[in-house]
């Protein structure tokens, strides 16, 4: 799965949000029936498949002996915004009050493919992103023998 690019949305009355078609195409081949996990993580709802859910769940439950509190913190707010959604026939799904919240969304949003997964960020919050200066990472990039295609 390689969820790319972006989508400005808007949240209907309910908290449903219409999942671009190459987004939900790409999780209804990789979970047949419709089933995804939304979370958070570093402030944004995060979108995965149950399948990547149980990955990431058993790593942060075995891997981690004697996390420090910040890796604690992200483990607990992970596992505190778990919740299971389901496509429905129309492409959308409900964003629970909880994930709303915590994801700071307003009526307006953006979908975000990051990989192999998606975010949804508040349409305001994105935009300040995008105007933020970049930071130069080309040393860590190196360190991890990332090279970029240009």
């Amino acid at each position: 799965m390689r969820l790319l690019g972006h989508a400005h949305r808007s949240l209907d009355s309910k908290g449903r949000l219409m999942l671009t078609p190459e987004f939900r195409d790409q999780f209804l081949a990789a979970s047949p029936d419709g089933r995804l996990v939304l979370t958070i993580y570093q402030g944004q709802i995060i979108g995965i498949t149950p399948a990547q859910w149980d990955i990431f769940a058993a790593e942060l439950e075995t891997k981690l002996t004697s996390p420090s509190p910040m890796l604690q913190d992200v483990r607990r707010v992970a596992f505190a915004g778990y919740s299971e959604v389901v496509l429905d026939k129309q492409g959308r799904i409900q964003l629970p009050t909880h994930l709303r919240k915590s994801g700071r969304l307003g009526a307006d949003v953006v979908l975000v493919g990051v990989g192999r997964c998606f975010e949804i960020w508040d349409k305001d919050r994105f935009e300040a992103l995008l105007e933020q200066r970049n930071e130069d990472v080309s040393a860590e990039m190196a360190k991890a023998d990332i090279k970029l295609p240009f």
